[in-house]
């Protein structure tokens, strides 16, 4: 790692001093959500790696080969493209990585000289999305309406913000144009509109709570049923069993935790479980004995 080293130049910034705006806008910048970060970036501005948390130097060794193999890799296209300015899968690979780069303005000239390239106004679209530019990324979306990736992005957008009325009906055609799940998006689609409708029944009463509940269970249910080969599968398990503990309907939640902490191989998960039956049971008991004093 020391050796190394001598390849890199290293800036050590606390976005938390308020004296240094220019921290927290930088790692505002690159999309920095959590710290520990180690963001890799090149002489112009352009960010090869973002390493999340702290790392070992055994494990972070590889990341610095990496991210060195990359930008060389990176160096060679844009040589490459010197030569061959008019290779167009060529510049929509280049395009693409200048905006995952973030980058954008060195990516427009392409995309002025590609307008019409779907590729290309996706990953526009879905960087304009990232960065809170919804009118953008809008006008990218009335000129492809049905693509799919563009869809999931802006349903999560809007989830992310608590916004389901407003997912909903991007949500709606990624299932439409995509019912075999074949791009792989709708397990994570509808695990994160379940947990929506589950963060809004605490905040909700009556008929409302009840609707909330009903659909937090039915989205999933679905990741469940129809997606058990998906990453989120026994995540979708936690959340139904704490969704039926929010209902209020505490046998049903003790029956899927139960069911997920016998099968579960994921340790983490184990303990997750563990720790949601016990508070359930906590629940359900404090539950009884308010009814036996009425």
């Amino acid at each position: 790692v020391i050796t190394l080293s001598d390849k890199f130049i290293t800036i050590k910034v606390n976005p938390e001093i308020k004296e240094q705006p220019i921290n927290a806008e930088t790692g505002k910048k690159f999309g920095v959500r959590g710290y520990p970060a180690i963001l890799f970036v090149s002489p112009d501005g352009g960010l090869i790696t973002h390493h999340r948390g702290y790392a070992p130097p055994k494990d972070f060794l590889p990341v610095m080969q990496e991210t060195l193999k990359k930008e060389k890799a990176f160096q060679e296209k844009l040589s490459k493209l010197e030569k061959m300015p008019d290779d167009v899968a060529l510049n929509r690979e280049i395009a693409i990585l200048y905006i995952h780069r973030h980058q954008i303005e060195k990516a427009k000239p392409i995309r002025e000289k590609m307008p019409d390239d779907m590729d290309i106004n996706r990953e526009f679209g879905i960087f304009y999305l990232s960065k809170n530019q919804i009118e953008k990324a809008l006008k990218i979306s009335e000129m492809m309406p049905d693509d799919v990736k563009l869809n999931n992005e802006f349903a999560m957008t809007h989830l992310n913000r608590g916004q389901i009325e407003k997912a909903l009906p991007y949500s709606q055609k990624v299932l439409d144009k995509d019912p075999e799940n074949k791009m792989g998006l709708l397990p994570d689609l509808h695990l994160k509109i379940g947990l929506t409708y589950a963060g809004m029944i605490q905040n909700s009463s009556g008929e409302d709570a009840v609707k909330n509940g009903k659909n937090a269970v039915k989205y999933f249910q679905s990741v469940i049923e129809k997606y058990p080969d998906s990453n989120v599968f026994e995540t979708a398990q936690y959340y139904l069993g704490v969704t039926y503990s929010l209902t209020g309907d505490f046998e049903k939640s003790i029956e899927v935790l139960e069911k997920l902490m016998n099968h579960t191989t994921n340790e983490r998960m184990k303990q997750s479980a563990q720790g949601a039956i016990q508070r359930v049971k906590q629940l359900a008991a404090e539950a009884d004995t308010s009814e036996d004093d009425n």
